[in-house]
């Protein structure tokens, strides 16, 4: 399964009717644009992915609609919570609806220190009934450091991390690593895909990039390994430019923007699930003014 991972991975999208109900049609569109794109895994119900704001029943609905739409696909499913009982719940769920992984952040309302932190992943590994990628989300106040996961990453479930923050944070992880381990950290912030591939991370889980320009991550994945290095680098440099104007363009959260793109492209309507607000149509200008400048082909 780990191999599996040394790739590009696209965190989906949810889909929203205006109403706030699921959208099947435009969410099997979004899934089958990556597929055809050339991706072989799906990363599902992420912070991309609206997690926070979905029930139970719509995170099993979205996990086995994504399941069927994409049969040989690698699903890692998103499985937050409140407190270790709902993400064990969350978990069984995800695997009965056909994933192959979960995703956990730790939870977030109390403060945990490390001993704390660590028995809960602890925790996690005892009872899960898939493997773990542990995440180290920007905006979850704990962070596992190095060595507290070259600890976790010998337990049987704890298999993956995926670490969405700097450079210099990657690199403290990497060499606090055994080498021998059977364990991957991905990346999961597009502005550090270039230093973080040349620090040898392999594999790369990508939020709005993977569903606006899965085949442009793709190629500058397949670049790199095929030791093109310049080729890349040229390609994350205009990728970069485009993605750090698209973001703030307008006055809304990055998953309201890159849905209103993906609007534009057929693919699924612009809808967020409230309370966060959805692109307006002067907004909407803005964004196609941007892609036009920078020759983005939806």
């Amino acid at each position: 399964m780990l191999e599996r991972l040394k790739t590009v991975t696209p965190a989906v999208l949810s889909a929203w009717n205006e109403d706030g109900s699921f959208d099947e049609k435009s969410y099997r569109a979004l899934v089958r644009r990556c597929l055809d794109a050339g991706m072989k895994t799906l990363f599902i119900l992420g912070y991309t992915g609206e997690v926070k704001y979905i029930n139970r029943e719509e995170r099993r609905r979205i996990t086995a609609v994504t399941r069927d739409e994409a049969p040989e696909a690698l699903i890692v499913a998103g499985c937050v919570g409140s407190c270790i009982d709902d993400i064990l719940m969350y978990i069984e769920d995800a695997k009965e609806a056909g994933a192959d992984m979960a995703l956990v952040t730790p939870t977030e309302f109390f403060g945990l220190r490390d001993d704390e932190l660590e028995g809960f992943f602890e925790d996690i590994n005892a009872k899960t009934v898939l493997p773990i990628m542990i995440y180290n989300c920007p905006e979850n106040p704990h962070h596992c450091s190095g060595e507290m996961l070259n600890r976790l990453a010998k337990l049987e479930n704890i298999q993956a991390l995926k670490q969405s923050t700097t450079t210099d944070k990657i690199q403290r992880i990497m060499n606090k690593m055994d080498k021998d381990l059977d364990f991957i950290m991905v990346s999961g912030d597009e502005f550090e895909f270039f230093p973080a591939i040349c620090l040898g991370v392999q594999g790369f889980i990508m939020g709005a990039p993977g569903n606006i320009t899965p085949k442009l991550c793709l190629e500058m994945f397949d670049d790199y390994n095929a030791g093109k290095f310049e080729e890349c680098r040229e390609k994350y440099l205009k990728f970069a430019d485009f993605y750090d104007e698209l973001f703030f363009c307008v006055d809304k959260d990055v998953i309201a923007i890159t849905k209103a793109t993906m609007e534009l492209a057929g693919t699924c309507k612009r809808w967020m699930k409230r309370p966060t607000a959805s692109v307006t149509d002067e907004e909407m200008e803005v964004i196609k003014d941007v892609l036009k400048r920078h020759r983005i082909t939806l």
